[in-house]
C-alpha cells in the first residue's frame, strides 16, 4: 500500500492548553479532518498520548478515551479505558476502509470520573490515507 495522504495534530507538554484536567464530563481534546478529495482508500487514525493521575493518595487514575465521528455526539469508533497510578501513556489506533469521496472528521474526547487524570502531553493525533496504487492521471479511464 502507498501512502497518499496524512494530517496530524500534535501538542508538546507544556504547550497549547496542556496539562488539560479532564472531568467527569465528556470533552473534546483534539478533531482530524481528512478532506474529501483525499478521503477514498484505506484510513488509519493513529492517537498517542501521556497523562498523570493528580491524586497524591495512591488512588487508581482513570482515563476514558473514545475515538468518535463527527463530533462529541457522533458514534464511538473506538474506546479505551487507561488506568495508572502515577503516569500513564495511551495509544489508540483505528482503521476503515472509505469508498466514496467524502470528508471524514474524527473527534478524539476524553474523560475521568472524580478528577483522576491530567493530560500532560505530548498528544498526537494523526490520520494517514493509504491506497493500493496511485492514480497518475485521473482523467484517462
Amino acid at each position: 500500500m502507498l501512502l497518499k495522504y496524512t494530517v496530524q495534530n500534535k501538542a508538546e507538554a507544556g504547550t497549547y492548553a496542556l496539562p488539560f484536567q479532564v472531568t467527569e464530563q465528556e470533552i473534546v481534546l483534539s478533531t482530524l479532518i481528512i478532506p474529501a478529495g483525499e478521503a477514498e482508500g484505506h484510513i488509519l487514525i493513529e492517537v498517542s498520548l501521556a497523562w498523570e493521575n493528580p491524586l497524591l493518595n495512591w488512588d487508581i487514575g482513570e482515563l476514558d478515551i473514545r475515538l468518535r465521528r463527527n463530533d462529541e455526539q457522533g458514534p464511538v469508533l473506538d474506546w479505551l479505558q487507561d488506568s495508572c497510578y502515577q503516569e500513564g501513556f495511551a495509544e489508540l489506533s483505528y482503521e476503515e476502509t472509505a469508498r466514496q469521496a467524502e470528508t471524514h472528521v474524527y473527534c478524539l474526547t476524553v474523560q475521568s470520573a472524580d478528577h483522576r487524570a491530567v493530560v500532560t502531553g505530548p498528544l498526537m493525533m494523526r490520520g494517514s490515507v493509504y491506497v493500493d496504487q496511485m492514480d497518475d492521471n485521473p482523467d484517462e479511464q
